[in-house]
């Protein structure tokens, strides 16, 4: 453990030990040497007991001359006096200190002066300074030094020091030089006694003290630091804690089971021996747990006043239309300068900037509206337009209600509608009438899909759509959106829903007086007088006809037919038959054999069982190969692989050179077979000049499934 500053008040003792630096045998003898006692030197292995001579104070306090300090347990003795911690040397020690240390009252020295400094510590941008009052005063610091006792099964103490000033504010120590804090053996070591004031009497009286109740404000705020270190610390101690006191559990509940298996059952028929034996031991349990508690003690030990001299300068910045009060302090014993905070960042400003509200503001936060040109910080801001993007500041902007950004002036307007203020950017014009309003009020255009107003809005009969784009029709007078009117194929006239009908062969919209009877079968259609079959000029419509798919023409039923497999209509142009069983076929389902170029259909396929093509079962023999594949064994033309184009197939890198190749086409399909001294067998299938597949197999004649990896 660390021991703390402990700060003497005696008005002829000022320091004791360093906080964070000092060990408990420094702390001992700086304590010693402090008040007057003779430290005799000991040898340099640091084995013997340091001898202490005591002066008549200290002496009375210990009840003896001499003192011979051992700081460890293994060296006491008789003549010998233990210091640690919870000993009766240093709780004598920790006594002493409180009786004679309670209260400091000092001051702390000037070493700079203030008034140059001062007056070129800010520098107006945009303003002026017009008042000036100097002034000099004591700044309270508070040193509140906290007793912290840490009680388990061992006792461990501390002087936890906290400095804070008279607005409560908690100032960093200094644990090592150079970590940014305050050196606080510097400050004790600087600061003077405060002369004593003569009353009437001509006595001499203490220096005067704060009033209570900020003394008890400013001790309770350095309280909450002790408490905090106070946390922070019973966490390492409960943690060096918890092992000892599982160690001795530990002890404790072997020993015990051991006692109580040694108990034996005609020792003991009741069980009485063993009951009182583990009561025993859980009350030794809860004893060790009790003892190993941490319990900890935080109390005001000390604490001292500081009054440190403060220069301070009161301006008042002017740009001719607004003031600022400003304060710009010096601290006359460390010569700091504090100058006046940006309202916006909080920082300290030099290059200072007057916001047109009156704000202090640095380079860095200074914004400037683009409309006004006037001069703002950022904590009262500009915004950008959500139209144009310029700066505008709450004077000259307007807030938008939809989107809540400000606006320009020239790009914000009120809603003829709901009569918000709304913003250009939130607003959008009707493509009929040209007014600018919310977009909520608008709705899309049936037709275009632009917007349109509630008042240009005209909902079709037809489809139940809003649109403003409609017209009449000429039949019912109605008023249809242009999407649902139809022009007539016949005179020309539009005609809405309900009013025409679409024929089933030009697929075109007539209206009822173009409409005609056919004469076949009844059917109103329109222009009969150019309905007819194209093979035998039989008058027909599309309800008693049929349409070719593929030409679109009109025939006949009679001379009309219908592709057996998919039932598409066809003309009797556009006829094909299966080659091998003569079904009726149209184009799409009529494939050509590569081989024979016949027509073939779905139910007469073939697939050759070498190659694994389809062809027709014309061109497939019976054990299964296509007349390609059994003539490529014997008809087949010696080929070099490599002047192939199929050779850039990675696939064949690796096979090309180890085989001889033969190859034999068809209309559709290009076949190699690469042969080699051991009877291996390759057949690569290509088309279009890119391979389809890969076959071996061991002898050519058999037939094989697995494919080339």
């Amino acid at each position: 453990m660390t021991t703390k500053d402990v700060i003497s008040t005696h008005p002829s003792h000022k320091r004791i030990a360093t906080a964070d630096l000092l060990s408990l045998r420094e702390f001992t003898l700086s304590f010693f040497e402090e008040f007057g006692a003779q430290i005799l030197p000991s040898n340099d292995d640091g084995d013997d007991p340091i001898v202490v001579i005591l002066p008549l104070d200290l002496e009375k306090h210990f009840g003896k001359r001499q003192l011979n300090l051992v700081f460890q347990n293994a060296e006491v003795t008789s003549e010998t006096d233990l210091v640690a911690y919870g000993s009766r040397v240093f709780d004598r020690i920790m006594a002493y200190l409180e009786r004679q240390g309670t209260v400091l009252v000092h001051r702390l020295p000037v070493r700079f002066s203030g008034a140059d400094m001062l007056l070129q510590a800010v520098r107006p941008m945009n303003a002026a300074i017009a008042d000036v009052k100097m002034a000099q005063r004591d700044y309270l610091l508070l040193l509140f030094n906290w007793h912290i006792t840490f009680r388990a099964d061992d006792k461990r103490e501390e002087i936890y020091p906290v400095l804070i000033d008279e607005t409560g504010k908690r100032l960093p120590l200094a644990i090592e030089p150079g970590d940014g804090g305050l050196d606080l053996e510097q400050l004790l070591a600087d600061a003077e006694p405060i002369p004593p004031e003569v009353d009437a009497d001509g006595q001499p009286t203490p220096a005067k003290l704060p009033p209570m109740t900020h003394l008890v404000r400013w001790a309770e705020t350095a309280r909450k630091y002790a408490l905090y270190h106070a946390d922070v610390g019973s966490v390492a101690h409960e943690a060096e804690i918890l092992p000892r006191l599982h160690k001795v559990l530990a002890r404790l509940t072997t020993y015990y089971e051991q006692q109580i298996q040694e108990v034996y059952d005609t020792h003991d028929p009741t069980g009485e021996k063993r009951r009182s034996l583990e009561e025993d031991l859980q009350r030794k349990i809860a004893e060790e747990i009790e003892n190993h508690r941490l319990r900890v003690q935080v109390r005001l030990f000390s604490y001292g006043v500081f009054r440190l001299p403060v220069a301070t300068a009161d301006l008042t910045v002017s740009d001719g239309q607004r003031e600022a009060p400003v304060r710009i302090t010096r601290n006359l014993y460390t010569g700091a300068l504090r100058r006046p905070t940006c309202q916006s960042c909080a920082r300290e400003v030099e290059n200072l900037v007057l916001c047109r509200n009156g704000h202090i503001s640095c380079d860095d936060c200074m914004v400037q509206c683009q409309h006004c040109q006037d001069v703002l910080c950022a904590e009262c801001g500009v915004e950008a337009c959500p139209v144009c993007g310029q700066l505008n500041c709450d004077t000259c902007g307007q807030t938008c209600w939809v989107c809540g950004q400000r606006a320009c002036p020239e790009h914000i307007s009120t809603c003829p509608v709901c009569g918000d203020t709304v913003c250009l950017a939130c607003q959008d014009e009707c493509s009929a009438c040209g007014s600018r309003q919310c977009r909520s009020h608008l709705r899309a255009d049936h037709v275009t899909g632009e917007p349109i107003c509630h008042a240009c809005a005209v909902r079709c009969p037809g489809c139940q759509q809003y649109s403003a784009h409609v017209d009449t029709c000429s039949a019912s007078g109605q008023r249809f959106c242009t999407d649902c009117l139809k022009t007539c194929a016949g005179c020309g006239k539009k005609v809405g829903p309900g009013f025409y009908h679409v024929d089933t062969v030009d697929d075109q919209p007539y209206c009822s007086s173009c409409l005609q009877p056919c004469p076949s079968c009844g059917v109103l259609v329109g222009a009969l007088s150019e309905r007819a079959c194209t093979v035998c000029g039989e008058p027909c419509c599309g309800a008693c006809g049929m349409i070719c798919s593929e030409c679109h023409t009109l025939v006949c039923k009679e001379h009309g037919h219908r592709c057996t497999k998919c039932y598409d209509t066809l003309c009797p142009d556009h006829v094909n038959t299966c080659s091998v069983g003569g079904e009726i076929l149209c184009s799409a389902c009529a494939e050509p054999c590569a081989i024979c170029e016949e027509l073939y259909c779905v139910e007469h396929v073939a697939v050759c069982a070498s190659c694994g093509q389809a062809y027709c079962q014309s061109c497939v023999d019976d054990p299964g190969w296509c007349r390609t594949c059994q003539e490529l064994a014997v008809m087949g033309h010696d080929v070099s692989i490599q002047d192939e184009p199929i050779i850039a197939d990675p696939r064949l890198a690796n096979m090309a050179g180890k085989y001889r190749w033969r190859k034999q086409a068809n209309h559709r399909f290009t076949l190699y077979l690469g042969s080699n001294l051991w009877g291996m067998h390759v057949l690569v299938v290509a088309e279009n000049e890119q391979i389809v597949r890969i076959r071996r197999s061991t002898i050519w004649s058999r037939l094989f499934d697995a494919e080339w990896p």
